[in-house]
């Protein structure tokens, strides 16, 4: 029997009494400690605002080529345009040579520190294309949204474990993020699939959650954990799929875990089916130190801190020059 995934009601938590809240908290713990996601009704995002993110995003890959090439990321960790076959997330999952088919379009936030070396590093520039004016501002809108969601799940988080509330929000008050919209072009467009490609390759996510808005397909998202193995999780339309990344894999001692997950290959049982994804990865203040709860509320695998940015570059492949 595939595991149940657990739905988190925002609406329902902020109203819940105590003994309804330590049943949810029961419920999601074990899922986490499972599997690494459940889905988020009552988050408050308008169904139109992301309509419109996603129809923006659609119309950016609908670009020529050219054009989108002119807004192309320049550096590992870097907003804008990667194209087709740009990245190889499966070779993570030891299965290299086999580019993952989607193109991706990557936003970041515009809050800055003032240290111009730290900022550049940490808070790459935003390249809005000047053909899509619209974009930009219903991007703004939808990741405000995504940020608020994120620190509000961060403190359901907490309150789970016991925490005080601001346990994981308080070091991520200047948090990086990205936000991404993945294009998944349908196997008529790509032509055609090498044995063990896929739309995206088995991976964790590096940072501390994920939240996915995505569209359901027969070439569609796959979990993976030990007792099941790989299977699709539910698809509830107006949901998010929160799922966890390696910072929360670490920051909870291996309580729990991070996410290993996949998107599968177009298929030619549906050669026109094409699916835009809205992806929004948050980590935490760059310079935090992520330092693994102590058991019995962490998992008691005694893992070593983190500086939160390091590791993300790091895992990257960004090398850093730091001194030592």
């Amino acid at each position: 029997m595939v595991s149940s995934v657990p739905v988190l009601d925002l609406d329902e938590w902020s109203k819940a009494g105590r003994k309804r809240r330590a049943e949810i908290a029961e419920e999601l713990d074990a899922a986490l400690r499972r599997t690494g996601l459940f889905l988020l009704r009552g988050h408050g995002v308008p169904e139109e605002l992301t309509r419109r993110m996603r129809l923006e995003g659609r119309a950016f890959f609908g670009l020529p080529t050219e054009t989108k090439g002119r807004y192309a990321v320049s550096r590992p960790y870097d907003n804008g345009y990667r194209g087709l076959g740009a990245l190889e997330v499966g070779a993570i999952d030891g299965n290299p040579g086999t580019p993952d088919l989607h193109e991706a379009y990557h936003v970041g936030p515009s809050h800055r520190t003032g240290e111009e070396a730290f900022d550049t590093l940490y808070y790459p520039e935003n390249k809005w294309p000047a053909e899509l004016p619209e974009l930009r501002d219903v991007a703004l809108e939808y990741t405000e949204h995504m940020t608020r969601i994120s620190l509000e799940v961060l403190e359901v988080l907490a309150a789970v474990l016991g925490l005080p509330r601001d346990h994981f929000t308080g070091q991520s008050t200047r948090a990086t993020w990205t936000q991404n919209v993945n294009w998944y072009p349908s196997l008529r467009t790509v032509g055609s699939v090498r044995e063990g490609q896929m739309r995206v390759g088995p991976h964790t996510d590096f940072g501390t959650l994920s939240l996915l808005d995505r569209q359901q397909g027969v070439g569609g998202l796959e979990v993976w954990n030990e007792e099941d193995g790989w299977f699709a999780p539910p698809f509830e339309a107006g949901t998010l799929v929160v799922n966890l990344g390696d910072l929360m894999n670490l920051w909870s001692d291996g309580r729990w875990r991070s996410l290993r997950h996949r998107v599968l290959a177009p298929s030619d049982k549906a050669p026109d089916e094409e699916l835009v994804s809205l992806v929004y990865f948050f980590e935490a203040d760059p310079d935090a130190e992520i330092v693994p709860l102590a058991a019995p509320v962490g998992g008691g695998e005694r893992m070593s801190p983190v500086i939160a940015g390091e590791s993300i570059l790091e895992k990257v492949g960004v090398t850093l020059n730091l001194p030592g």
